[in-house]
């Protein structure tokens, strides 16, 4: 026992060394070794019977040596009276229960002799403030002096090492508690929950199993403490089998362990299964509370889903619960993302109502909501408002100023926290960069991105991703994947968003390379199971012409939403493959995912791809009834489409005439295309003029309204502020991108630059192929044949012949073009398809055309 009793280094502060303060978070690592002298076994090893025979009372005459003198006692009398020290311990808990905490320590530390009952005082007036670390100071000292802590004791102070994660402290009382007798088979209800709570805020999972595991009897507390050890290390499963075990052995969830599930569940994004919870909760009997209610809104909030975060706060305000001021903050963080200034103002008066507007949270959040909502003014008087501003503040507005397009009022902010001295962090720079590439100056955000390091400012991953998004929306796609494999180059890891940034960017026929480079990327870094970016991988390997590829990504993916699926079925579409989207349609619903709008408006179009009109139009009477999802206007479209490709313009135009929504683009256009296809010049002047009234200014609208013209001739009434402008009204370009050795070619009609090989190899084709040079500048079928002049001849063909001529016979060839193509075009390309067996892939303005052995996926109705 005197290696128990031996003093720690001297290292270790005395005892009147601890003035009263706020409690601070000590370093790990501070209990020294000879605390462990409790136990010279490891935890729950030493036999109940052998530590209580083992365990002996301190000899109080054992001394520390000289030269390490002892703190007490004291100099002056050798010993207090029995009584005196009494008076004095209840004299520490009075001052402690008056509040008068420095005269408590003043009384403890003038104690020549202090005993268990003194030590309890004093840590207890420790311990009921939350200073957890003075209490950990005390426990060292007190066993020091070889005074032993009981069983109410060594609890207070494993409460303490659970709060400030002192394991090796807890381990060292685990051990007393061993050889106090107060663990055999841990029948010490307090004492356990004690050693468990303590485990499991330190992170040792498996001990506090192993505790949970011997504890004879549990209460409440025990199962909240492993449930919440549990949801702390991600084993969501195992947390709620804990649940059903504690409802199995009768004991019966409180407010605090669903508030446990509920807000772990919430934090890690699950917010569906947070409300299952929740559900379960009310039905359980148990009310929510305002905690419930706060973690539930704060995680909506955090996975930027506004609207059901304000749901969930009205559902609060019925029920009758008052919200706290981190309830107020999250409710106007959902305003400002959805832009809703009313509610956003209603939520600022609550918080004057109740006093938390003042608070830094509540003014942060309502400058953010003001700026967002293009309230500038008065989030700037919000910000002036605060009292004190922290760095979030200070974001805030700058933020505010730059997206609302003052980037040199945000700039100058910028600069103010500087003077101030407060230090701007990663996200200040980031929004000021984010700000200025959004308002088109590029060059102030890419130098502000130089500066950052030499401002001590370390770039982030979003920093780079800012960069990357930018680069896209402005339509800088090479300098984009410049930035991205520099950013990897300097071994900076990219996430989701800079996937998802830079992936739209490559979701095309020319840049399918580019796309496996990326995906390549993904699969290093093991981002490929993330659903954003399996869906976004699907969508681009299939507008990049890789049905194979997206299929490949589907089926790897295992945990598939509403989305995937509408992916996977989209694709399929794109490239002329109905019956596969049945397919998936069919699978789909066996795996138990319910349809969405995009994903019965896509059954309707494959439906309509196979000319099985009856079949659709099942779907689109009774998908009402049958997935309680009302038809909308891409639903008329789609159906318009179907009937016009199966002749029955009348029945297109009568659905038109009485669906109960206002028409669209998309609806017009399918009844004009099938008029021009069928031939009724009545209908497609009709809907031509329907057109023209929406959007008079659309290329697209204006060919196919010259094609009319020309199917019709001059008895077509068409719009006379269309022929007087027709001039002006086509000044977009005929051009197109062909993609050849992994490099692009762009070749526009009427081009003065044309390679003579090129026109000389488009030439021999056209003669191997068995047609001639026609005069396609119209773009319509029945136009007068003539030789075609190299003004007039149009790119694609230009694009065929150059492909053909550079690239191996087993490459397909991959053109994007910015127009419709015209019919003389499309035959050409199934010519040469069939000719040369090639595999050519051109996505117009309309669709992807897929030419293979002759045929088009499109089966020539575009």
């Amino acid at each position: 026992m005197e290696l128990l009793l031996a003093p720690l280094p001297s290292i270790l502060p005395r005892p009147h060394q601890f003035p009263p303060q706020p409690a601070s978070r000590p370093s790990h690592g501070r209990i020294q070794e000879p605390i462990m002298a409790f136990a010279q076994a490891p935890p729950l090893a030493l036999p109940f019977q052998e530590a209580r025979s083992s365990f002996q009372a301190p000899r109080h005459s054992t001394r520390p040596p000289a030269q390490e003198p002892r703190i007490h006692p004291r100099p002056g009398p050798s010993l207090r009276s029995e009584p005196r020290m009494v008076s004095d311990t209840k004299l520490i808990t009075m001052h402690s229960c008056a509040e008068r905490l420095v005269d408590a320590r003043k009384v403890f530390d003038g104690m020549a002799r202090r005993d268990l009952l003194t030590w309890s005082a004093m840590i207890g007036a420790y311990a009921i403030r939350g200073m957890y670390s003075d209490v950990i100071a005390l426990a060292v000292t007190m066993v020091r002096e070889g005074v032993i802590p009981d069983r109410f004791l060594i609890t207070r102070i494993l409460q303490a090492c659970a709060y400030t994660e002192e394991l090796k402290l807890g381990m060292a009382m685990h051990s007393l508690a061993i050889r106090k007798g107060f663990t055999e088979r841990v029948r010490d209800v307090p004492v356990g929950n004690s050693l468990l709570a303590m485990y499991v805020k330190c992170g040792e999972l498996g001990r506090a199993r192993r505790v949970f595991g011997k504890m004879v009897q549990r209460d409440l507390g025990t199962w909240n403490s492993m449930i919440f050890g549990c949801c702390r290390s991600g084993e969501w499963d195992e947390a709620r089998r804990l649940l059903a075990d504690m409802r199995h052995e009768g004991t019966e969830p409180g407010v605090v362990t669903w508030n446990t599930l509920i807000s772990s569940y919430a934090r890690s994004g699950d917010l569906d299964m947070a409300m299952e919870l929740l559900e379960q909760m009310e039905e359980s009997g148990v009310a929510p509370d305002v905690v419930t209610w706060t973690s539930l809104v704060s995680g909506f909030v955090h996975s930027d889903r506004g609207d059901e975060a304000l749901q969930c706060f009205i559902r609060m305000r019925l029920a009758g619960i008052e919200p706290n001021g981190m309830t107020i903050a999250s409710a106007i963080s959902a305003c400002a993302s959805l832009r809703l200034l009313s509610q956003g103002m209603e939520l600022h008066c609550h918080a004057i109502k109740v006093g938390s507007v003042n608070n830094v949270l509540s003014g942060n959040s309502l400058v953010d909501m003001y700026a967002k909502c293009g309230e500038i003014v008065a989030a700037k008087r919000i910000f002036n408002d605060i009292p004190e501003k922290d760095i979030f503040s200070w974001n805030s507005m700058v933020a505010g100023y730059a997206q609302a397009g003052y980037c040199g009022k945000a700039y100058e902010l910028f600069c103010k926290m500087e003077s101030l001295g407060v230090r701007r962090n990663v996200i200040t720079w980031n929004i000021m960069i984010s700000g200025y590439i959004r308002n088109g100056d590029d060059e102030r955000a890419f130098e502000l991105f130089q500066m950052m390091e030499s401002c001590g400012v370390k770039r982030d991953t979003a920093s780079w991703n800012i960069l990357i998004a930018g680069s896209v929306h402005n339509g800088h796609f090479d300098r984009a994947l410049r930035i991205f494999r520099q950013m990897q180059a300097l071994l900076v890891r990219p996430d989701y968003i800079t996937i998802l940034s830079i992936i739209p960017a490559f979701a095309n026929l020319v840049a399918f390379w580019k796309v496996r480079e990326i995906h390549a990327c993904i699969f290093h870094y093991n981002l490929e199971m993330d659903a954003k970016i399996a869906n976004a991988l699907i969508n681009a390997y299939s507008k990049s012409g890789d049905l194979a590829g997206a299929c490949a990504v589907f089926d790897r993916h295992s945990s598939r939403n509403i989305i995937t699926w509408n992916c996977i079925i989209l694709a399929h579409l794109l490239h002329g493959s109905p019956s596969e989207a049945l397919d998936r349609f069919c699978q789909m619903k066996e795996e138990g995912v319910l349809p969405d709008n995009t994903t019965l408006t896509a059954v309707i179009k494959a439906y309509g791809l196979k000319g099985k009109v009856s079949e659709a139009e099942e779907i689109f009477y009774n998908m009402e009834h049958d997935y309680n999802i009302a038809p909308d206007v891409d639903h008329y479209a789609a159906m318009v489409d179907i009937l016009g490709r199966s002749g029955r313009l009348e029945e297109a135009y009568e659905l038109i005439d009485e669906m109960p929504l206002i028409p669209s683009l998309a609806v017009w256009e399918a009844l004009l295309t099938a008029a021009t296809i069928h031939g009724n010049v009545r209908l497609a002047n009709l809907a031509a003029r329907e057109l023209v009234s929406i959007e008079p200014s659309d290329p697209r609208i204006q060919r196919l309204i010259y094609n009319l013209q020309d199917l019709a001739g001059k008895s077509v009434d068409v719009p006379h502020m269309i022929v007087s402008n027709k001039g002006r009204e086509l000044e977009e370009v005929d051009s197109c991108s062909v993609e050849i050795e992994n490099k692009v070619y762009l070749l526009s009609t009427g081009d003065n630059f044309v390679l003579e090989g090129t026109v000389a190899d488009l030439k021999s084709i056209m003669v191997q192929i068995g047609i001639s040079m026609l005069n396609t500048s119209s773009g319509t079928p029945d136009v007068e044949e003539e030789k075609e002049e190299l003004s007039a001849m149009h790119c694609e063909k230009l694009a065929i012949a150059l492909a053909i001529s550079n690239s191996p016979p087993f490459r397909s060839i991959r053109i994007i073009k910015n127009v419709r193509m015209c019919r003389h075009c499309h035959t050409f390309a199934k010519l040469v398809s069939e000719k040369y067996e090639r595999q050519i892939l051109i996505k117009d303005s309309n669709c992807l055309h897929k030419f293979k052995g002759g045929k088009c996926s499109c089966e020539d109705y575009w």
